[in-house]
C-alpha cells in the first residue's frame, strides 16, 4: 500500500496567463516534512532500526563516548539516542515528527535508559547557551534543513548551545556522488540553470535541492549540497572541522579522496565539528 500524496512543494499561480512557481518558504516545507515523516509505514520503518553503522560507532567511540549530556536531533525511532546513551551519556533526542517521538518513547518504556525524547524543530534550538556536551545530527537528516541560508542559521545555532572544545556531528548526501540518483541530480542542476538563463519558472530555487511529489515517496523534499558547498557553510558557521571523510573512506580505513569516494548510493559525507 503506498503512502498519502502529499501537497505539492511550490505553490503554482498564473501572471499573465504564465504559470509561476511561490517557492514555498521554510516553515511550509518543514511542514511536508513532519507529514512525510508521520505516515504508518514510515515511522514503523524507523522504529524498527535498531543497530547503528560501524563508521557511526567509529565517530561515537572517538569523540562522544561518557562524554556528558548529549542532543541528539532527527532522533527518529531512537536508533542513535540508545546507542549515545549507552555510552555513559545523558541525552535529550528531539524530532519533528510527534509520531516518530511516541515510538521512541514507547521503546523507552521496554528499554529503560538514560533518554528524554521530545517533538521539537531543530530550527529552534531553545537551549540556553553552552549547554551541551555533545550534538548529533545522523542518518543525512541535515538535508531537511532548507537551503543554504538555512543550514549556515542552524550550525551557528547548534554551535551557540554547544560548551567551547566540543562536538557536532552530522552526515550529508553528497550531490556530486555516481550512483543511482547522480542522473536525476545533473537534470535538476541543468534545469535550475536553464532557468536562470532563459528566466523560467521552477520549483528549486537553489542547486541541490530536490521535489518530489509522486506517490510512495518518503519525503518529497530534501536538500543535497556537493561538498564545496559544505564547506562554504561550515567556514560561514564559524565551527572548525575535526574531522571529515566518507562513509566508505571510514569503513576502509583510509583518507577522503576525490576518486574513490564519489561512488556509492550510501558513501554519505560524515562531518565532526569543533566548537
Amino acid at each position: 500500500m503506498g503512502l498519502a500524496r502529499p501537497k505539492p512543494c511550490a505553490e503554482e499561480g498564473r501572471i499573465g496567463g504564465k504559470k509561476v512557481f511561490n517557492f514555498m518558504n521554510t516553515d511550509t516545507i518543514t511542514d511536508i516534512v513532519r507529514q512525510g515523516y508521520s505516515h504508518k509505514e514510515v515511522v514503523e520503518g524507523y522504529a524498527r532500526a535498531r543497530e547503528i553503522w560501524p563508521e557511526e560507532k567509529f565517530v561515537f567511540d572517538k569523540f562522544f563516548k561518557n562524554v556528558g549530556h548529549i542532543l541528539d536531533i532527527g532522533c527518529g525511532g531512537g536508533r542513535t539516542s540508545f546507542s549515545l546513551a549507552s555510552l555513559g551519556n545523558k541525552v535529550t533526542a528531539i524530532d519533528l515528527s510527534p509520531s516518530l517521538i511516541k515510538a521512541a518513547k514507547e521503546r523507552l518504556v521496554k528499554e529503560p535508559a538514560n533518554i528524554e525524547f521530545f517533538v521539537k524543530d531543530a530550527r529552534h534550538l531553545d537551549y540556553p547557551d553552552n549547554y551541551f556536551d555533545g550534538i548529533v545530527f545522523s542518518f543525512n537528516g541535515i538535508g531537511y534543513i532548507v537551503r543554504k541560508e538555512g543550514k549556515v542559521r542552524f550550525l551557528k545555532e547548534v554551535k551557540r548551545t554547544l560548551k567551547p572544545e566540543k562536538f557536532f556531528f552530522f552526515t550529508a548526501h553528497n550531490l556530486w556522488c555516481i550512483n543511482q540518483y547522480f542522473p536525476g541530480n545533473i537534470l535538476r542542476v541543468l534545469k535550475i540553470l536553464l532557468s536562470k538563463i532563459f528566466r523560467f519558472n521552477i520549483r528549486e530555487k537553489e542547486y541541490g535541492e530536490k521535489y518530489d511529489d509522486k506517490p510512495g515517496i518518503e519525503v518529497p523534499y530534501i536538500d543535497i549540497k556537493p561538498k564545496r558547498i559544505w564547506d562554504k557553510i561550515v567556514k560561514d558557521s564559524g565551527f572548525q572541522v575535526a574531522l571529515f571523510n566518507s562513509k566508505y573512506g571510514i569503513r576502509d580505513k583510509r583518507d577522503f579522496s576525490l576518486f574513490r569516494n564519489y561512488f556509492g548510493d550510501s558513501n554519505y559525507l560524515f562531518f565532526v565539528l569543533k566548537k
